[in-house]
């Protein structure tokens, strides 16, 4: 394989630098310049393929071309002039190009099997373990995971399907009994090394009513809680979205909180500071913050509230491996630029691919977009027919139409990629994401069965943890444990 990694990132690092300083610089937003990119990149792949080029001199040739082109444009001001030409282009002959190289993945997923994955003695118990991407982090460390639960049985069958041997508890945790975990999975309080969880967090959506803690939907929080101080781990991993730092234990409207002053449930960050009250009341040492998947060799930018919590000794959080820009981090690590798309899934594009379809209505829009691209790249006379009521809505919408890149990760994948609002259509391919390349944007093993039709597997891949995060916070919890 003829893969000149170094050549890559540096051409990352320099596409990266144009996204972040687009705006700034040169009064050009960042969905355009990717789309740009996206396009000119196309169009010189295209022609090395057809000169017969393998796949990855195509592809390094390309990216540095259409950078060279994007320079040449911004220098000459006719940008929006070069782009609009190749939109154009793009709507008559925009195909996936062929490429039939049979090869492994440029970046493999921590475990790149389950039929090679060996555990050792230390033990990472799993609560609300849905399609076991937190989990699969600690078994790539070397954990052996000694008891999973969850309430839905396609997670339970899920986990039979690639784990028989693991003890399996499918019931809602209030009703289980931390005698029962420990029985089932044959370990004493306080000898499991790590308990993992990611209690579902309804209440502290930014969408829905909002109802906050003293929503019945809460008490997986305080489940989870109960079995910390119950079983005792050593350490503990909690996961929960993003948005939960500025969630509000009392939802209040705008309208509202600009005609009165706020009491204390109504305050931004009300239920996280509950939270972390209660996460406190177990007496472990505890640290928090919000990580990017992407920072930790993740093809996928998906930011997650971690916590962990140590019983004894001074936790910490994993260091980044991989960046947005060239830096030297304080340790004095230089990181790797962020990991892409294209390194990720480039391999399964004549692989068989499993995935849902699109409605003919936005199928037809599809077919337009770019790569790179979102529906604010459709023809203009086009736009508000395809977009709908959502036209006159207020925010971005950046959602909508949505075509990947192949040079950036991926944004989060969600529980549907033929969502109007949350599309996610290939590169190249008038398709979305398959089922295996989200998998493989999750960093879950090829090998790794996920139960279900098309749309459920699309759910439970889709709100797992990213697996290269995953196992970025269990070697660092086996740092800290000293095993």
């Amino acid at each position: 394989m003829n893969w000149k990694k170094d050549e890559y990132n540096s051409l990352k690092f320099e596409y990266f630098s144009f996204l972040e300083c687009a705006r700034a610089n040169f009064k050009i937003n960042k969905g355009d310049i990717r789309a740009f990119i996206g396009l000119r990149e196309w169009f010189h792949e295209k022609e090395r393929l057809d000169a017969g080029d393998n796949s990855y001199s195509a592809h390094l040739f390309a990216l540095g071309e259409a950078l060279r082109d994007l320079k040449k444009a911004l220098e000459r001001r006719n940008f929006y002039e070069v782009f609009k030409r190749d939109l154009a282009k793009w709507s008559t002959e925009g195909v996936l190009l062929h490429r039939n190289e049979t090869r492994d993945p440029l970046i493999p997923p921590p475990i790149p099997n389950m039929r090679s994955w060996k555990g050792n003695d230390h033990t990472v118990m799993s609560l609300f373990s849905g399609a076991m991407g937190l989990d699969l982090g600690f078994l790539a460390a070397g954990f052996k995971l000694v008891l999973a639960n969850d309430i839905d049985t396609n997670s339970f069958k899920t986990v039979n399907m690639n784990m028989p041997s693991v003890p399996f508890i499918l019931e809602d945790i209030k009703k289980v009994s931390s005698e029962d975990l420990l029985s089932k999975s044959g370990i004493d309080i306080g000898e499991v090394d790590v308990l993992v969880g990611g209690p579902p967090c309804q209440p502290f959506s930014t969408a829905g009513r909002r109802r906050g803690l003293n929503d019945p939907r809460a008490s997986p929080l305080k489940e989870f809680v109960r079995v910390i101080k119950e079983i005792k781990p050593r350490a503990f991993v909690m996961e929960e979205v993003s948005g939960l730092k500025s969630s509000r234990l009392k939802h209040v409207s705008a309208i509202e909180r600009k005609s009165r002053a706020l009491r204390p449930e109504e305050e931004k960050g009300s239920a996280f500071n509950a939270i972390l009250e209660m996460l406190r009341s177990t007496g472990y040492r505890l640290i928090y913050d919000i990580l990017n998947a992407a920072d930790f060799g993740s093809p996928q930018s998906r930011n997650r509230l971690i916590f962990i919590g140590l019983r004894e000794g001074i936790p910490k959080l994993p260091e980044i491996t991989h960046s947005i820009r060239q830096q030297t981090t304080l340790d004095g690590n230089k990181p790797e630029p962020w990991n892409t798309l294209w390194e990720a899934t480039s391999d399964l594009q004549y692989k068989e691919n499993n995935f849902i379809g699109t409605s003919n209505s936005r199928f037809k829009y599809m077919l337009l977009i770019p790569p790179g691209g979102h529906w604010r790249h459709l023809p203009e006379d086009l736009i508000k027919d395809a977009m709908g009521g959502a036209y006159d809505a207020e925010g971005g919408k950046m959602g909508f139409y949505r075509r990947l890149s192949w040079d950036d990760p991926s944004p989060t994948v969600v529980e549907s990629p033929v969502h109007k609002g949350t599309m996610f259509f290939h590169p190249e391919a008038h398709r979305p994401l398959s089922v295996e390349e989200y998998k493989r944007v999750q960093g879950f093993p090829d090998d790794w069965e996920i139960f279900g039709k098309n749309h459920t597997k699309y759910k439970l891949i889709g709100s797992a943890v990213p697996v290269h995060l995953s196992y970025a916070i269990a070697k660092k919890v086996s740092e800290l444990l000293g095993v």
